[in-house]
């Protein structure tokens, strides 16, 4: 056991950005690796502290995937399926025009959230994003959309925005992991909007 390879519990506590209590108490409640001095006092493993530190997450331009491709064909899959969907019976074409606008937009900053990484400003196109799910929410409700029509035309983009993220991960053959992580980032993304939008018809409906 070397000096370095131990933490006292301010420094680790400092490492994970957390008060010591709280470092304290997962201790004592086993979620986190601790060995107490004969004098009572906690030192914590450093590769363990470091294991819980938040890995960064790969941005699309850093597994070498042009943010604009993953638009471009993102835009071309819901297109060539638009037509089948039975909810657009509700819109005139002015109101598909307003929704397809800010589709574009919302699928721009989702694209754009999965290319910041963890990099300053990458939350900041996550609130835009919700904040647009909320407007599409009130709109769809002023369209006369059930709460359930909705939502499934929210999922008819959902469905085709995970599924050209599973084609970036097969065209650059990701490993499972990162491949993992980033379909996960979406899936997180996408659950917020979609709370907004619902949010957002429900508002409209006891207004």
């Amino acid at each position: 056991m070397t000096g370095t390879a131990w933490l006292t519990l301010g420094e680790a506590s400092r490492m994970l950005g957390v008060d010591p209590d709280t470092l304290r108490r997962w201790a004592d409640n086993g979620k986190v690796e601790v060995l107490k001095t004969p004098g009572g006092h906690r030192r914590f493993l450093r590769v363990s502290i470091e294991a819980m530190l938040p890995r960064p997450r790969r941005s699309l331009s850093t597994i070498g995937e042009a943010p604009d491709r993953v638009a471009a064909e993102f835009r071309k899959r819901v297109r060539s399926d638009l037509a089948t969907q039975d909810w657009t019976r509700h819109f005139d074409e002015t109101s598909l025009r307003w929704f397809r606008e800010r589709g574009m937009r919302m699928s721009d900053l989702l694209i754009g959230h999965l290319d910041a990484g963890r990099r300053p400003g990458h939350q900041t196109q996550l609130d835009q994003a919700a904040a647009l799910g909320r407007e599409y929410g009130v709109e769809a409700k002023r369209q006369g959309l059930s709460l359930g029509e909705a939502t499934q035309a929210f999922l008819f983009f959902r469905a085709r925005f995970l599924a050209e993220i599973a084609s970036v991960a097969r065209r650059r053959s990701l490993e499972p992991k990162p491949a993992a992580a980033l379909f996960a980032e979406a899936d997180r993304a996408l659950d917020i909007v979609i709370l907004a939008l619902m949010d957002g018809h429900r508002a409209t409906a006891t207004a």
